[in-house]
């Protein structure tokens, strides 16, 4: 498998995982089948489509690209057919939003990459495409979006594109760099899911304590 049928498999990959994170995300929500497709496909092209807004590239992405249109669709066909038989769709939702965060980071920072970003500006780009997909969502459904709940989400995205951006760096094909920094995000997601890791937060002193 060349570097561009990694890429394609990782982008289709990403898409159906976050469509379908998406479509159970609508299920909870009683939404009708047409808003739960149509969330589905915000939630797998819209991080995608905010980075290349923010890069300046048009058309976006998945314009070009109208399969990511009928991927989109099948997430959410598989999300409402299966849902009936899944025990937890939260915990449903949150590993098929893992594996979405984790490929799209890669994404997000090669396409910083190939646009000529700078270093740090690929890394948040990896960042904004693994989370701003979920953000539209959540806003989207008046929920509380993952990225600003004490949890390490948008963390092991920036860790994931950081490890790609400096794989890349060093040398390392894209085709095998890749899906190693994919797993290093997943890896860093599926710890804080298990093990229930938070965040670092700031601790404010109350008054009450300083006196």
């Amino acid at each position: 498998m060349d570097t561009a049928q990694v890429f394609d498999a990782l982008n289709a990959l990403g898409l159906f995982v976050f469509a379908i994170s998406g479509a159970l995300t609508a299920l909870r929500n009683d939404m009708d089948l047409f808003g739960v497709a149509m969330i589905a496909f915000v939630t797998g092209v819209g991080g995608g489509t905010i980075r290349d807004v923010l890069l300046g590239a048009f058309p976006v992405w998945w314009i070009a690209a109208p399969s990511a249109v009928l991927i989109c669709l099948a997430g959410a066909a598989v999300a409402t057919i299966a849902q009936p038989i899944i025990d937890s769709r939260l915990k449903a939702l949150i590993w098929a939003d893992a594996v979405g965060l984790s490929v799209f980071a890669i994404l997000g920072a090669q396409a910083a990459l190939a646009a000529d970003a700078p270093v740090l500006i690929a890394v948040f780009m990896g960042g904004v495409t693994a989370t701003f997909g979920g953000v539209v969502r959540d806003v989207l459904l008046n929920e509380p979006p993952l990225i600003l709940k004490q949890d390490i989400y948008a963390t092991a995205a920036l860790i994931g594109a950081g490890v790609y951006v400096g794989l890349a760096h060093l040398g390392v094909a894209a085709g095998l760099a890749a899906p190693l920094a994919a797993l290093a995000a997943f890896g860093i997601r599926a710890a804080a899911i298990l093990f229930n890791i938070p965040s670092p937060k700031y601790a404010r002193v109350r008054k009450a304590e300083m006196d």
